[in-house]
Protein backbone atom coordinates (compact mmCIF):
# COMPACT_ATOMS: atom_id res chain seq x y z
CA UNK A 1 0.00 0.00 0.00
CA UNK A 2 1.09 3.51 -0.79
CA UNK A 3 1.57 5.57 2.39
CA UNK A 4 0.18 9.10 2.73
CA UNK A 5 3.71 10.49 2.85
CA UNK A 6 4.64 8.67 -0.36
CA UNK A 7 1.53 10.12 -2.02
CA UNK A 8 2.57 13.62 -0.93
CA UNK A 9 6.04 13.04 -2.40
CA UNK A 10 4.46 12.03 -5.71
CA UNK A 11 2.26 15.12 -5.69
CA UNK A 12 5.26 17.34 -4.88
CA UNK A 13 7.28 15.89 -7.77
CA UNK A 14 4.39 16.45 -10.16
CA UNK A 15 3.92 19.99 -8.91
CA UNK A 16 7.57 20.81 -9.52
CA UNK A 17 7.06 19.96 -13.21
CA UNK A 18 3.77 21.85 -13.50
CA UNK A 19 4.27 25.22 -15.25
CA UNK A 20 1.05 26.70 -13.86
CA UNK A 21 2.51 26.65 -10.32
CA UNK A 22 5.83 28.22 -11.27
CA UNK A 23 4.94 31.59 -9.69
CA UNK A 24 3.98 30.07 -6.33
CA UNK A 25 7.12 27.95 -6.24
CA UNK A 26 9.28 30.95 -7.19
CA UNK A 27 7.95 32.81 -4.15
CA UNK A 28 8.83 29.88 -1.88
CA UNK A 29 12.29 29.57 -3.45
CA UNK A 30 12.90 33.35 -3.16
CA UNK A 31 13.01 33.75 -6.96
CA UNK A 32 15.62 31.04 -7.43
CA UNK A 33 15.18 27.86 -9.39
CA UNK A 34 12.48 25.92 -7.47
CA UNK A 35 13.59 22.62 -6.00
CA UNK A 36 11.72 19.62 -4.67
CA UNK A 37 11.83 21.01 -1.12
CA UNK A 38 9.86 24.07 -2.30
CA UNK A 39 7.13 21.98 -3.91
CA UNK A 40 7.03 19.78 -0.80
CA UNK A 41 6.49 22.89 1.34
CA UNK A 42 3.73 24.06 -1.01
CA UNK A 43 1.99 20.67 -0.88
CA UNK A 44 2.31 20.44 2.91
CA UNK A 45 0.73 23.86 3.35
CA UNK A 46 -1.98 23.01 0.83
CA UNK A 47 -3.05 20.12 3.07
CA UNK A 48 -3.02 22.18 6.27
CA UNK A 49 0.45 21.58 7.67
CA UNK A 50 3.14 24.11 8.67
CA UNK A 51 5.84 22.49 6.58
CA UNK A 52 6.99 19.22 5.08
CA UNK A 53 8.31 17.75 8.33
CA UNK A 54 5.04 18.54 10.09
CA UNK A 55 3.08 16.75 7.33
CA UNK A 56 5.45 13.78 7.40
CA UNK A 57 5.22 13.41 11.18
CA UNK A 58 1.43 13.62 11.38
CA UNK A 59 0.63 11.50 8.32
CA UNK A 60 3.08 8.79 9.31
CA UNK A 61 1.35 8.75 12.73
CA UNK A 62 4.61 9.04 14.62
CA UNK A 63 5.67 11.23 17.48
CA UNK A 64 2.56 13.22 18.21
CA UNK A 65 0.63 13.14 21.45
CA UNK A 66 -2.05 15.00 23.35
CA UNK A 67 -1.97 18.70 22.65
CA UNK A 68 0.30 18.38 19.61
CA UNK A 69 -0.52 20.53 16.60
CA UNK A 70 -1.93 18.17 13.97
CA UNK A 71 -2.64 20.91 11.44
CA UNK A 72 -5.94 21.32 9.63
CA UNK A 73 -5.69 18.24 7.40
CA UNK A 74 -8.98 16.85 8.78
CA UNK A 75 -10.89 20.06 8.09
CA UNK A 76 -12.52 21.65 5.05
CA UNK A 77 -13.87 25.19 4.78
CA UNK A 78 -17.37 23.83 4.14
CA UNK A 79 -17.30 22.32 7.64
CA UNK A 80 -17.43 25.81 9.17
CA UNK A 81 -21.19 25.88 8.51
CA UNK A 82 -21.79 22.70 10.53
CA UNK A 83 -22.54 22.35 14.21
CA UNK A 84 -20.09 19.77 15.49
CA UNK A 85 -18.59 19.34 18.91
CA UNK A 86 -15.19 20.97 19.27
CA UNK A 87 -13.10 19.79 22.21
CA UNK A 88 -10.03 21.23 23.88
CA UNK A 89 -8.50 17.82 24.57
CA UNK A 90 -8.79 14.18 23.59
CA UNK A 91 -10.44 13.09 26.84
CA UNK A 92 -13.22 15.63 26.33
CA UNK A 93 -13.65 14.37 22.75
CA UNK A 94 -13.88 10.77 23.99
CA UNK A 95 -16.60 11.76 26.46
CA UNK A 96 -18.59 13.58 23.76
CA UNK A 97 -18.20 10.62 21.43
CA UNK A 98 -19.34 8.21 24.15
CA UNK A 99 -22.48 10.31 24.74
CA UNK A 100 -23.34 11.28 21.16
CA UNK A 101 -21.36 9.11 18.76
CA UNK A 102 -19.34 10.52 15.88
CA UNK A 103 -15.76 10.30 14.70
CA UNK A 104 -12.90 12.00 16.54
CA UNK A 105 -10.55 13.95 14.30
CA UNK A 106 -7.64 16.21 15.25
CA UNK A 107 -7.64 19.89 14.34
CA UNK A 108 -4.45 21.73 15.25
CA UNK A 109 -4.16 21.10 19.04
CA UNK A 110 -7.91 20.46 19.46
CA UNK A 111 -10.38 17.80 18.40
CA UNK A 112 -13.70 17.68 16.61
CA UNK A 113 -16.29 14.96 17.05
CA UNK A 114 -17.50 14.85 13.47
CA UNK A 115 -20.87 13.72 12.20
CA UNK A 116 -21.81 12.16 8.87
CA UNK A 117 -22.11 15.48 7.02
CA UNK A 118 -18.69 16.65 8.22
CA UNK A 119 -17.11 13.49 6.80
CA UNK A 120 -19.02 13.93 3.54
CA UNK A 121 -17.60 17.46 3.22
CA UNK A 122 -14.15 15.87 3.57
CA UNK A 123 -15.02 13.44 0.78
CA UNK A 124 -14.93 10.56 3.23
CA UNK A 125 -17.44 7.77 3.87
CA UNK A 126 -18.80 7.83 7.42
CA UNK A 127 -19.69 4.14 7.14
CA UNK A 128 -16.23 3.04 5.96
CA UNK A 129 -15.26 -0.08 7.91
CA UNK A 130 -11.84 1.47 8.58
CA UNK A 131 -13.46 3.90 11.05
CA UNK A 132 -14.76 0.91 12.99
CA UNK A 133 -11.27 -0.59 13.04
CA UNK A 134 -10.02 2.44 14.99
CA UNK A 135 -13.16 2.84 17.16
CA UNK A 136 -14.14 5.98 15.22
CA UNK A 137 -11.08 7.87 16.50
CA UNK A 138 -8.33 8.82 14.03
CA UNK A 139 -6.02 9.69 16.92
CA UNK A 140 -5.89 6.10 18.21
CA UNK A 141 -5.73 2.64 16.79
CA UNK A 142 -3.47 0.81 14.38
CA UNK A 143 -1.14 3.10 12.44
CA UNK A 144 -1.77 1.17 9.22
CA UNK A 145 -5.52 1.85 9.40
CA UNK A 146 -5.06 5.52 10.26
CA UNK A 147 -2.66 5.90 7.33
CA UNK A 148 -5.14 4.23 4.97
CA UNK A 149 -7.80 6.75 6.01
CA UNK A 150 -5.35 9.65 5.59
CA UNK A 151 -4.45 8.35 2.13
CA UNK A 152 -8.13 8.26 1.18
CA UNK A 153 -8.44 11.87 2.31
CA UNK A 154 -5.40 12.87 0.25
CA UNK A 155 -6.64 11.15 -2.88
CA UNK A 156 -10.05 12.76 -2.62
CA UNK A 157 -8.58 16.22 -2.10
CA UNK A 158 -5.81 16.04 -4.70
Amino acid sequence: MLSPVEELKIQAKRLLKEPSFKAELLVLSKNRNPQLKHSQLFIARHYGFRDWEHARTILSCEGYGPGADCGSFWYANQCATLLNHWCANHLEALNVQLALGGIILPYKAQFVVADRQYLEFLGMNYDDVLWQDIQHDWCLGPVFTRQKLALKRLLRRA
